[in-house]
């Protein structure tokens, strides 16, 4: 949950400048169709979703009473007679035994033959009582095995529940809003569909943008074919292919990754292709960028851990720019949460300003740091984040389109419910804000499991 809140921060604090092409009346008319038109998809997702969630958990239940059985259970005996744990000269009908052994088993203290009885007035004999104390480690013995067994077979049941909720289709519906003190305004709605085939996981997505500037309005339609494998424990891969459609262009996008995990840490590399969708400047402009990615994380004791990301973009409007990013942080275990704080650092620098409105800085260094809060239910599930930060921004421009120098403050929020199983539904809400840049998203995702 970390890396997403990460994310909508990073594409908060990534958009900018200001629209200045006015659009005629055709082309906001087509633009309030193609929102309205975005806007009923998801949402018809999201009905279908629930309506088939609900239905099946109405037929599970009704197979459930159908199914409840009329005969008594079994008694202690019959589950008795069907163990096989005593000795094998004795018969297979362990109750038989035992009410033989009862009757003819001594007091506890008859176990030494020095001892007295008072009830039968004689001692047993050294064999007889190790014979049966022998009895008795077998039969405890195998009490105890079946305990451990039990135990096996309930975690066994757990982790096999675990991997197949993961390997089940999904299909995710959400809708994203995000605006900011420039007055640039974002809608996204996305939808994935999630399945498992020969072995890897796929997925279909399609995100569909419009993006608002004071006197410009753009959308783009984005739909992509992706897949990931994790061949073994220490490494994996996953990428996809599609097609970016705006207004006013039509070019494919991709992307390729694969991940090594050893001794607890785990290095990614990436590279893809993309639509920049920072703002309707960009949209208009048909920006496309190339990202190339390293990523670093590792667990270096049971509660401290650290994350590391370097990436290289390339812009097809002539620019580039390296950013780094460090995160330690320490994570306290609570009663059915875990707390982490940290420390956050990052850098960014591009070649050279921007004129297609994205935010550009010449070097942006950010110190800061971090608490958030996670828990995790059976029903219900949170996240939320606060920090604070001192950011050193250099542009070369005289007005900034950005986060400038001084303080900064982020937040994120986030909650999910689970209402049946099968079923998530979860809101989200980051804010970010530095001297005179302020922004803010807000969103809704429904999550269905088959």
């Amino acid at each position: 949950m970390n890396k997403s809140v990460d994310k909508l921060v990073y594409a908060s604090m990534a958009r900018s400048g200001r629209g200045s092409v006015s659009e005629p009346d055709s082309v906001r008319k087509r633009m309030a169709a193609q929102r309205g038109y975005a806007l009923r998809v998801p949402i018809t997702l999201i009905y279908v979703a629930a309506i088939v969630g609900l239905a099946s958990r109405v037929s599970a239940a009704s197979a459930l009473v159908s199914n409840v059985p009329t005969t008594q259970p079994k008694s202690i005996a019959d589950v008795e007679q069907s163990k096989h744990c005593d000795d094998d000269s004795d018969s297979a009908d362990d109750q038989s035994d035992d009410n033989t052994q009862a009757r003819a088993k001594p007091s506890r203290s008859d176990a030494n033959k020095d001892s007295d009885d008072d009830r039968d007035g004689s001692d047993r004999d050294d064999t007889v009582a190790k014979s049966e104390s022998a009895g008795s480690d077998k039969d405890s013995d195998c009490s105890d095995d079946e305990s451990a067994d039990d135990d096996d077979k309930d975690d066994s049941k757990d982790e096999a529940a675990d991997a197949e909720l993961d390997d089940r289709p999904t299909l995710l519906s959400q809708f994203d809003y995000y605006s900011d003190s420039q007055h640039y305004v974002n809608l996204t709605t996305t939808s994935i569909a999630t399945a498992p085939f020969h072995g890897f996981m796929v997925s279909l997505r399609r995100d569909w943008v419009q993006a608002e500037a004071p006197s410009e309005v753009q959308a783009a339609e984005i739909t992509t074919l992706a897949f990931s494998k994790d061949f073994s424990e220490r490494w994996g891969i996953g990428g996809g292919l599609g097609n970016a459609r705006a207004m006013q262009s039509n070019d494919p996008v991709g992307s390729f990754a694969a991940h090594f995990n050893y001794a607890g840490a785990t290095v990614t590399t990436t590279i893809a292709r993309e639509m920049l969708m920072a703002s309707a400047k960009t949209l208009a402009a048909n920006i496309r960028q190339t990202d190339f990615g390293l990523s670093f994380s590792n667990n270096l004791s049971e509660h401290i851990s650290t994350d590391a990301e370097a990436n290289h973009h390339i812009y097809t409007d002539g620019n580039s720019s390296n950013d780094f990013a460090l995160t330690p942080q320490y994570t306290f275990e609570l009663a059915g949460s875990k707390l982490e704080v940290g420390y956050r650092f990052s850098y960014t620098a591009f070649a050279h300003s921007a004129q297609s409105g994205y935010w550009a800085p010449q070097s942006a260094l950010s110190n800061g740091i971090f608490s958030a809060l996670t828990f995790d239910r059976v029903w219900i599930y949170g996240h939320s984040e606060l920090g604070f930060s001192y950011d050193a921004v250099r542009e070369t421009e005289p007005l900034s389109n950005g986060p400038s120098s001084g303080p900064g403050v982020s937040a994120a929020f986030a909650l999910g419910l689970r209402p049946v199983r099968g079923i998530e539904l979860e809101t989200y809400w980051t804010g970010n804000g530095s001297v005179g840049w302020n922004s803010m998203n807000f969103g809704l995702s429904l999550k269905y499991i088959f």
